[in-house]
């Protein structure tokens, strides 16, 4: 079987997910804008069956930010931690795991919502590494 695990930037919580995953889900929804601060959330989602806690179950602080919307980050670190939101599955953040997926993106969420930035203008560049100066 195979075993991928993932961790926050601390290294304080980390945890496991045995088996095959469906692909990576993205969401564009404001909510998930503000809380990544980012395009939005990368998950995977994930039977219950198929994830666990491997160290640091103290180490979550979860947030309450509407009835039907919550985001747990590290005590420590802040980074954005699996969700456990239903009975069903977890929602783990994609870019908390620590082994390649070797799978891409399956599902876009709430075009609509998409910030009108998020869209590569013409001309792009795109650096393999950090570029050294705004102007390369």
């Amino acid at each position: 079987m195979n075993v991928r695990t993932g961790s926050c930037l601390c290294g304080a919580r980390k945890y496991a997910i045995d088996g095959e995953i469906g692909g990576v889900w993205v969401c564009h929804c404001s909510l998930c804008r503000k809380a990544s601060g980012s395009i939005g959330n990368t998950i995977l989602i994930v039977p219950r069956a198929q994830f666990r806690w491997i160290e640091g179950l103290d180490h979550g602080e979860t947030y309450s930010l509407r009835e039907i919307y919550t985001i747990t980050r590290c005590r420590t670190c802040g980074t954005p931690l699996p969700a456990e939101v239903d009975e069903t599955n977890f929602y783990v953040t994609a870019g908390t795991l620590d082994d390649p997926l070797e799978d891409g993106i399956v599902v876009h969420l709430f075009c609509a919502s998409r910030a009108d930035w998020d869209r590569d203008k013409e001309g792009v560049r795109y650096f393999d590494e950090r570029s050294t100066s705004g102007s390369d």
